[in-house]
Order: C-alpha cells, then sequence, then structure tokens
C-alpha cells in the first residue's frame, strides 16, 4: 500500500482552511484523525490525500484549487526533504534531490530529472497508484509546489521552457499560465512534467549550504530508495486490461488512455519492467481463459476480447509454444 506524509496532508489542509474550509469536516470525512496533524512525520495511506483533494476542489467549488493551493507553497514545510532541497548549491543540484529522496514524503510517487540536451533539463513526476480527477489534481499539485518552491530560492525570475499535463484541457487557461508563467501548457501530454532552460538550472540558490548539506547525507541516506516504478507498470496495465477486457477493447490505444498516459509511453514503462504489450495481453487472456470454463469457441473468443474464433486459435498456439518453452510465462 503507497503512503503520504502527515506533513503534505497538514499543508494542504491549513491552506483549505485559510480559504474557508472546515478543517474538522475535512479530517472526518477523509478518516484522518485530528491528532495526526500534530504529530511527527506519520505515514497515512495515499488513498487520504487523493480524497482531500477530491473534497477540496468540491467544497470550494474550485476547479483550480490545486493551482492555488501549491502556489502558496511554503519552503520547509516538507521538512527533511525541503532541507536537501534548499541547502544544494544550485538550482540543478536542489531539484535532483527530488527524485532520490521522495521516499521522504511519498512512497506513490516519483520524480525523474533528465537532461534533454545541453539547453534543457526536464522534471518528470510519475504516479503509481492513482486515477481519474483525484489523479490530475495531485499531480498539478505536485508540479506547481516544485516550482513555487525553486522560485522562492533563486533571485532571478524562473520562467519553465514549457510544461506538460496528462489532464484534459480546461475551457480557461488562465489561470495555468499566470501560475507557470508561460503559455507553452500542454494538456492531454503523454507526460506531467516541466522543461527547465540548463541556465536557470546553474542559477546559484541563497538558501545553499554547504555544511548543512553534509550533515543531512548520512540522515537522507537511510531514506527507502525511490518507488520502483518498473514493477509498478505491469501491475497497472494488468488491471486497466481486465476492465478493458470487460468493454471488450483491450487495444493499447484503449489501455493506454484508461492509465492517462500514451501508448509509446506505456510501451515503454513496460520495457523498463522487462516485458512487453503483447506478453501482458496474452498473459491477462490467458488468465481469463483459464477462469472462464467451457463455452463455445464464439463466446470464448468474444469473452477475451478477439474478433473471431480464429484469431483466438491463433493465440492459443503462441500460448501453447510458450508453455513449453517458459512454463506459466506467455512468450513475446
Amino acid at each position: 500500500m503507497s503512503t503520504d506524509v502527515a506533513l503534505l496532508h497538514r499543508f494542504v489542509i491549513g491552506e483549505l482552511a485559510a480559504a474557508g474550509v472546515d478543517p474538522v469536516a475535512l479530517l472526518a470525512d477523509c478518516g484522518i484523525p485530528a491528532w495526526v496533524l500534530s504529530g511527527g512525520p506519520v505515514h497515512l495511506s495515499s488513498d487520504t490525500f487523493s480524497r482531500l483533494w477530491e473534497l477540496a476542489e468540491q467544497r470550494l467549488d474550485e476547479p483550480d484549487v490545486a493551482l492555488r493551493v501549491a502556489s502558496r507553497y511554503r519552503l520547509r514545510a516538507l521538512g527533511l526533504y525541503d532541507y536537501l532541497f534548499a541547502s544544494a548549491a544550485t538550482l540543478g543540484d536542489g531539484l535532483a534531490t527530488c527524485g532520490p529522496y521522495v521516499a521522504a514524503v511519498t512512497t506513490n510517487h516519483r520524480f525523474d530529472l533528465v537532461a534533454d540536451d545541453e539547453r534543457e533539463s526536464t522534471l518528470s513526476l510519475e504516479m503509481i497508484d492513482g486515477a481519474g480527477r483525484a489523479r490530475d489534481l495531485i499531480q498539478l499539485w505536485g508540479l506547481v509546489a516544485v516550482l513555487t518552491r525553486a522560485r522562492g530560492t533563486v533571485d532571478a525570475p524562473l520562467t519553465p521552457v514549457r510544461v506538460r499535463l496528462r489532464q484534459r484541457a480546461p475551457r480557461d487557461h488562465g489561470a495555468y499560465v499566470d501560475v507557470f508563467g508561460t503559455a507553452a501548457v500542454d494538456f492531454e501530454a503523454d507526460s506531467d512534467s516541466i522543461t527547465f532552460r540548463a541556465a536557470d538550472l546553474a542559477l546559484p540558490q541563497r538558501t545553499a549550504d554547504p555544511v548543512l548539506a553534509r550533515v543531512l547525507q548520512p540522515l537522507a541516506a537511510t531514506l527507502p530508495p525511490p518507488p520502483p516504478l518498473a514493477t509498478a507498470w505491469p501491475q497497472r496495465v494488468a488491471v486497466a486490461l481486465a476492465a478493458a477486457l470487460d468493454d471488450g477493447d483491450p487495444s493499447l490505444s484503449a489501455v493506454a488512455r484508461r492509465l492517462a498516459t500514451s501508448p509509446r509511453t506505456l510501451q515503454r514503462r513496460l520495457a523498463e519492467a522487462g516485458t512487453t504489450w503483447r506478453r501482458e495481453l496474452e498473459r491477462a487472456r490467458l488468465s481469463r481463459a483459464g477462469a472462464a470454463g467451457p463455452l463455445s469457441p464464439r463466446r470464448q473468443a468474444r469473452l477475451l476480447g478477439y474478433t473471431d474464433p480464429d484469431t483466438m486459435r491463433r493465440s492459443e498456439r503462441r500460448w501453447t509454444l510458450a508453455a513449453r518453452a517458459r512454463p506459466g510465462e506467455p512468450r513475446e
């Protein structure tokens, strides 16, 4: 089960309370005991953070609530995670701490900072468990909070080269342009990410503290590694495939839509996990065929998402070959 540190809940609930939302009712509706928000870095189920954002949008009747809350993020609200960032020498060094130490605040997300070329680098945010509107709000919160935190540590304007969001485009883009500082915001993209100029990543942080950074390193080294996306993706695909088979459309594009990603990204994530789209599809069909019991060829073909019995029989021959070559493991 994925978890989020209660410091996240504490900050968000504090901002919502300042906007007029009853914090006691929020805690009750999310199933969070009040003492959690006054104690140490307790971890809560990630479901509670998702529920919190759903309620935030409902109670304020504000679709841009994640933008507003995240743009008010205050440095050091997340303790060690923020200190690791702020004590780094440059902005790029600070952003580079997001990925390795994300487990200090959540086991449900992963940050990756990758150099696209010598001029630009992209910070992407992946969510392991989550879907629907809550996922959109949380991803948006995460990216804007990081950008707000970064803007608070440098003495120069920080404008992203571009922003990519998986969520659907809102009717009005104005709030997004205002918060990100750029009109280059792409919706329905294949990632949730922010691209920075290399020159901006070289900016010195006025919060840099090399002595503190050295003190924090041994503590940071005790943190668990970032959540393993490679193992999470086949599990997510299996769940999405089961639902797609129920609906009669187990295509790559249909499953990618269910996972709020692109077919190309989905295939890449499966490759990183040491598997392929075809293997996972046949694994799902094989599992369903075994559970279905005796059925007519046409009915079984329909149940497994095939267009006709002949196509199903060709797949069955592949399953047989796979079982001989590697028992229990469908072959590509």
